[in-house]
């Protein structure tokens, strides 16, 4: 396979004559090449700008960068491991991300599903085995590649999954133990520097009144959390609140009472604030903000059971919500061949294009809670199951994730 490999870059590379310095000669010393060792001699030697070898690269599968491309020379090996590249990388891999399932009772048994194509509706898979390193706890956020994991307290880590990379943090500033930390705590790459930095809301009581608190730290570099904002809130303890990131410059801090709060992730300021409307906070226990492309979406649970969802988006020009879809109730016996007639609850996990990700977890013949996986089409309006994501204990997460060369400082 190497050698495979390590010939077709060569002519491939070879055919790039306006870049080659004497192109007459590398291809006549390429009709010579025996085996793989001339080929890879002849490699090194090619004074390649590095723009174009990023480009060729970057076309070469990650497998294949991993376990071949990198060992082909020094320079190529250098170039892989660049910031450049991997920027570069990230570019082509954003529009196309997978899903990293997560199994919380077994971590050994997580992994990650290639979108390798999009046939009538439907994603097709390439089920990849990507579990994180075991005992470093759940998933609270991921970000370019890098998982970020919790534990307890004391064990916070950042985790390349596919370099097996990591690196501890520094613990959480919780002033008290609280649940739903997930929706509090998350990772974020500012855009302009490729600077990775964890944000993390505090709920603090003082005297009687509620602050939100923000920190933020920033992964390699400090080693303590920096209070950065407060802002005072009359909390109510059963009301929604969630941290939501999209790859971009702002992190949304939001909150039924409160509406939506942006934060400049570079700057580390709150530049922003945009309201929630009434009919979604009448309803703040049945709520769900998603990232629908460029804009914030909202997914409104109603109807008998929940089985029936509204979504409305927010436009940032404007600071207002519009009504955009309703997903009637699902036919499941058409999308996974069998009714399901005991569903506890319906969960939407995430929105890739114009497909969104749904877990639905079942009361399994009458005895215990098992939860599957389905996609729904907001455009043709079809439920289909997701046959690579593992029927389980309601214990399985899924999560929009993109494989990277991005190496965690001092791991």
């Amino acid at each position: 396979m190497e050698r495979r490999f390590r010939s077709q870059i060569s002519k491939s590379i070879n055919n790039c004559s306006d870049y080659a310095s004497d192109s007459n000669s590398h291809d006549k010393k390429n009709h010579n090449l025996n085996n793989s060792s001339q080929s890879s001699k002849v490699i090194s030697n090619l004074l390649l700008p590095e723009d174009l070898l990023i480009s060729i690269l970057s076309l070469v599968p990650l497998n294949c960068l991993l376990n071949s491309a990198r060992y082909v020379c020094k320079s190529w090996a250098t170039t892989i491991r660049s910031s450049h590249f991997v920027e570069t990388c990230l570019h082509h891999a954003r529009s196309k991300p997978g899903l990293y399932v997560e199994n919380r009772t077994n971590e050994s048994g997580s992994y990650f599903l290639d979108i390798k194509d999009n046939v009538n509706g439907y994603f097709v898979f390439e089920r990849i085995d990507l579990g994180i390193p075991p005992r470093m706890g759940r998933i609270m956020g991921n970000c370019d590649g890098i998982l970020l994991l919790y534990k307890n307290h004391v064990q916070t880590f950042v985790v390349n999954p596919i370099l097996n990379c990591w690196l501890r943090v520094p613990p959480l500033p919780i002033s008290k133990d609280q649940i739903d930390l997930q929706k509090r705590f998350t990772i974020v790459r500012v855009p302009h520097t490729a600077e990775f930095k964890l944000f993390f809301i505090d709920i603090l009581e003082v005297s009687g009144d509620f602050w939100y608190v923000f920190y933020v730290l920033r992964i390699g570099i400090d080693n303590s959390w920096k209070e950065i904002a407060r802002k005072e809130t009359t909390l109510q303890w059963n009301y929604f609140y969630q941290l939501l990131y999209n790859g971009g410059n702002y992190l949304y801090w939001i909150e039924t009472i409160q509406g939506v709060t942006m934060v400049d992730i570079d700057k580390e300021i709150i530049v922003r604030e945009l309201p929630i409307p009434p009919v979604l906070m009448d309803h703040h226990r049945r709520i769900m903000f998603l990232w629908m492309g460029n804009c914030i979406s909202c997914i409104l649970r109603k109807g008998v059971k929940y089985r029936t969802f509204q979504i409305y988006n927010l436009d940032f020009a404007s600071g207002k919500w519009s009504f955009y879809h309703e997903m009637t109730p699902f036919d499941y016996l058409v999308a996974c061949g069998h009714e399901l007639n005991n569903i506890l609850h319906v969960v939407v996990r995430l929105w890739i294009n114009n497909q969104i990700i749904l877990r639905v977890v079942v009361k399994w013949d009458g005895k215990i809670a098992k939860s599957m996986h389905f996609s729904y089409n907001v455009k043709t309006r079809q439920l289909t199951e997701i046959e690579g994501i593992d029927v389980g204990h309601n214990h399985i997460e899924v999560w929009l994730h993109t494989n990277s060369l991005v190496l965690l400082p001092h791991s």
